[in-house]
Parts: C-alpha cells; structure tokens; sequence
C-alpha cells in the first residue's frame, strides 16, 4: 500500500519547517478534534493529522523536540446538560425535517428589574410575642427567638417573582433534523442546555429520537417490514406488484408459485448514514382467498384444473402420486 501525502494532509509545502507543521497540526486539531467537532468524520480526519504531525517531526532530527502530545483546548465553565425526548414520524427520521420543541426558560422580572427585591418591606407583627419582642421562659422575660427580638418581621422580597429575579418563561426552538438517524440516537443542539454560569457559556441540549408507531411500516435494525396483500392468483400466476416503502410505491416482480412468503428490495429501508448501509425493505405476502367465485372464474379455474391433470407428471408430481395411489386402491 503507498504511503499518504503527509505534507498534503496537513496542508503544507515539502519544505515546512518543523514551526510550520506544528501550527499547520494545530489548526487541524482546533477543527476535527472528536471533543469540538460531531461530525462523523471527525475521528478519523484527527487521526490523519496526527499521524502525519508525528511522521513529518519524527524525519527532522536536527529541529528542537516538538511536544506531539494533544493537549485538549482550555475550556471555559459550561452549563448544564439538557435532555429531551423527541417524537418523529418514521419518514422524518429517515428523510429528515423540521421540529418545534418546548424549552423551560427565564426572564428577567421587570418588577424588581432582577433584583429580587422590592425598594419597600411588608412590615408584619410577630405571633410569637405579639409584638413586644419578648417572650417568658422560667418565669423571667427573654428576647423572642422568632423574630430576634424585633417584635415584627420585614418582607423585602419582590412579591412578582418571590424573590427570584426572575420568572418561567417557555419558550420555542425549531431544530433541523439530519435524514437518517436512527431511534435512540441523541442529536446535540450546542448552547441550548442549561444557562451559563460566571464567564462560561450554555450547556447543551440533547434530543432523543423517538420513531412513532407508524400504520404500515415496522423498523427493525436499519431493515423496514410491512405487511402486503396479494390474492392467490396473484400469487399463482406471477407478476408485478406493488410494494410500499418510505419513498413511495414500487414495482417488484413476484414469481409464479412463490412459496418464500416475502418480496425483498435491497436498499429500499432505512436511508444510509455515514458508514452504515441502507436497510432492505421486506415485504410480508399475506394471501388472499376470494369470499365467491363468477361463474367466468370458475370455468376459467376449471379449465386449469383440467389442463393441469394432462401434466401433472410435470407440473405437480405430488399429485401424481395421489393420482397413482388412487389407482391402486379403486
């Protein structure tokens, strides 16, 4: 197997010296490394930059020692981690859409302006002492401990917001969903978590995906499955039928006789993402008798019957051999 470009992997001329691979590293390693970046190919394209780092350092021996150690980026304080679960049709999931999910978020009171407190107090008596600001305790009088001897109490709190600075408020996010993530995954909305702390910034918000009940189609792994009525003569004589999928009806081609039960269409399930492959469709024959016959149905059925015994040697030789049973017992 040849051996990589190297220097075109981190972008470099032949001649770089030992401070330009360096930096030309660093910037690949701020862009794909898997911590900062969610693409699926992040792994491996920081994995290329590396081994080409390590190589092209290792060739100059007279540079002064390079620390080819990765160092993860310094970080500031984030917020919390937010989940949420997400319903999707099984078609949005596949093909990707639009969602509007509901947050939990705050505003500002604009009573208190934040503060959580008012410019007043709500002056109220004690219950304790009744406002003398004394109690008795083994017959002598000592200060009430409710109320530390004040005789009432002072509310500064802002009565809009109890206090807080702040109230409820939802509000509405719509998120862009990638085609082709499977149930049970989580998609990361950067900066949508929890608020930020002191010189931080925002968690993140996770979605999990959920895949509704769908009317006709059932996934299973990356495969969809699904139900499709066919009548016996169709099933008899052959032919083309069509079958849904997620994309929309198809024509398959079932063949005479067929005794396997199902119809399968390579590449027509679940869509494909990164390095998984499309799912199949299969397509489950659930065979239909007709409730009566027409007097054309049944001579036509007859005359197959009757065509059918002249080669029945051929065509059905465990009916031949009843045939010769028969014979053998009259």
């Amino acid at each position: 197997m040849s051996q990589p470009d190297f220097h075109q992997i981190l972008g470099i001329p032949p001649s770089a010296s030992a401070a330009e691979i360096k930096r030309a590293f660093k910037r690949l390693a701020m862009r794909w490394h898997p911590d900062r970046n969610a693409d699926p190919q992040a792994h491996e394209q920081f994995r290329l930059a590396r081994e080409a780092f390590e190589h092209l350092s290792g060739l100059r021996e007279t540079d002064p020692p390079v620390d080819t150690e990765e160092k993860p980026p310094a970080r500031r304080p984030k917020g919390d981690e937010r989940r949420l679960d997400v319903d999707l049709d099984l078609k949005e999931a596949a093909f990707g859409g639009i969602v509007t999910v509901t947050l939990e978020g705050r505003a500002t009171c604009t009573t208190c302006e934040g503060s959580g407190r008012r410019s007043y107090g709500r002056t109220t008596m004690c219950g304790a002492c009744h406002g003398s600001g004394r109690v008795r305790s083994d017959g002598g009088l000592k200060s009430c401990p409710s109320c530390k001897g004040k005789g009432y109490f002072t509310d500064n709190r802002c009565p809009d917001c109890e206090g807080r600075g702040w109230n409820p408020l939802d509000r509405q996010l719509a998120v862009s969903i990638p085609p082709a993530m499977m149930p049970g995954e989580e998609l990361r909305v950067a900066g949508q978590g929890g608020p930020a702390p002191e010189d931080g910034e925002p968690g993140d918000l996770y979605l999990v995906l959920h895949a509704r009940p769908h009317p006709l189609f059932r996934l299973e792994g990356r495969d969809i499955h699904v139900d499709l009525p066919v009548s016996i003569f169709r099933v008899l004589a052959g032919g083309v039928v069509d079958v849904p999928t997620l994309s929309g009806v198809q024509e398959a081609l079932l063949p005479e006789s067929s005794t396997a039960g199902e119809i399968r269409l390579p590449g027509a399930g679940f869509p494909a993402r990164g390095r998984r492959h499309a799912g199949d469709l299969v397509a489950h024959l659930q065979v239909h008798y007709p409730r009566f016959l027409s007097k054309e149905q049944k001579a036509l059925l007859d005359m197959a019957d009757q065509v059918l015994h002249q080669q029945l040697d051929d065509q059905s030789p465990a009916l031949a051999r009843w045939r010769d049973t028969l014979k053998q017992n009259r």
